[in-house]
């Protein structure tokens, strides 16, 4: 058989490596990382299992499989990774101990690849792995491993949304740069991993338990999937380059329960507000929840509550309530930039003050120093 003449890079093979290229590369970029170096190298992993995924349908198409027969059972069914990298990139950006267990949910993956060498390498030619294929693989192992490729990815998904979600309250009451540190990139992860789903059930649930699919159905998955991805391994890149503030597991220091119900918030609030007044710490760019208990000489849980109780906002909201007060004082000088005074706010971004003065507002900055200087 003439194997070069064969063998076709047609549009199929070429779009898809097209769409592979970005996401492996972001993913090499992530390997190398040095801030958030844990969570980076998951991510990383988890860009390069998601190539690894698609590789038959790109030397499928080709015609690969019809030219080397022998590469049946190639070891590219790394599914069962998928969720556990997913987890544990999430779990080491946003927490400051992430639980030692969540590594064994690796195994699974462990134990496919290790079947699928064992028989790419050791069930002889092509036509014993076909034979293998039709008397057991199929009708035995392929129902087992579906059912564990499927529960284990929903599980993960689930958890890395809640855990998301979590760490989004964490950011509000805690950080007055919640939204820097926003995990865009995770929420794009979770849809895309909804295509993959899509993609597995497809490639996997749908032949074994109810019909066949040909490559040419799937492929529009496919592509979608490694769309979204390459847009995720970019924007993280991008966002990766802070370290990000951790929940820590153990929690923080808890006051006993008469002394609580005992305190006037509205009156520690009225202290609050004084000394804020005075020391103006909201200034401080990155200033946190922790940071601010310390200034005044208590602890996180104390200074939440009289946030929380006595005012009625968040810790960012309140935070940022105080820097959009200061800057509307300094709008009223007209030959200060928007930039620079948004900085001297205490915002780190011309982006986020200009989106928080208009959610408090109702107003830009400039709409709002125009319509000062006008009276």
């Amino acid at each position: 058989m003439d194997e070069a003449a064969s063998i076709d890079i047609g549009w199929r093979s070429a779009l898809l490596m097209a769409v592979c290229m970005p996401v492996l590369l972001s993913a090499l970029i992530l390997l190398g990382q040095k801030t958030e170096a844990k969570a980076a190298r998951y991510l990383s992993l988890f860009l390069m299992a998601a190539v690894i995924v698609v590789i038959p349908q790109i030397i499928g198409f080709a015609g690969f499989y019809s030219v080397y027969p022998g590469l049946t059972f190639a070891p590219f069914s790394v599914e069962m990774f998928l969720g556990p990298l997913l987890l544990l990139h999430v779990y080491h950006l946003m927490y400051q101990a992430p639980p030692k267990h969540l590594k064994w949910l690796l195994i699974p993956g462990v134990v496919q690849v290790v079947y699928y060498l064992w028989a790419f390498t050791l069930l002889g030619d092509y036509k014993n792995k076909w034979a293998y294929n039709d008397a057991f693989h199929e009708p035995y192992v392929m129902p087992v491993e579906v059912v564990i490729g499927v529960g284990l990815f929903v599980y993960c998904w689930a958890k890395t949304y809640l855990l998301s979600r979590d760490y989004e309250k964490y950011l509000e009451n805690n950080q007055s740069v919640a939204s820097e540190f926003k995990p865009v990139w995770v929420y794009q992860l979770l849809i895309a991993s909804l295509v993959l789903l899509m993609f597995f059930i497809a490639v996997q649930v749908v032949p074994v338990f109810i019909t066949d699919m040909s490559y040419v159905e799937e492929y529009p998955l496919v592509v979608l999937m490694m769309a979204i991805l390459a847009w995720v391994g970019i924007d993280a890149i991008r966002k990766l380059q802070y370290r990000f503030p951790k929940i820590e597991s153990a929690g923080h220091a808890a006051e006993a329960a008469n002394a609580w119900q005992q305190k006037d918030w509205i009156d520690e609030a009225a202290e609050l507000e004084r000394q804020m007044a005075i020391e103006q710490w909201y200034l401080e760019p990155r200033l946190s929840l922790r940071q601010l208990a310390q200034h005044l000489g208590s602890n996180e849980s104390y200074v939440s509550r009289t946030i929380n109780q006595g005012i009625g906002l968040s810790f960012n909201q309140y935070i940022n309530q105080w820097r959009i007060k200061h800057a509307k004082t300094q709008l009223e000088q007209p030959h200060q930039s928007v930039l620079n005074l948004a900085l001297e706010s205490g915002f780190n971004s011309k982006a986020t003050f200009n989106r928080v003065f208009k959610k408090q507002v109702g107003l830009t900055p400039s709409q709002y120093r125009n319509k000062f200087n006008n009276h």
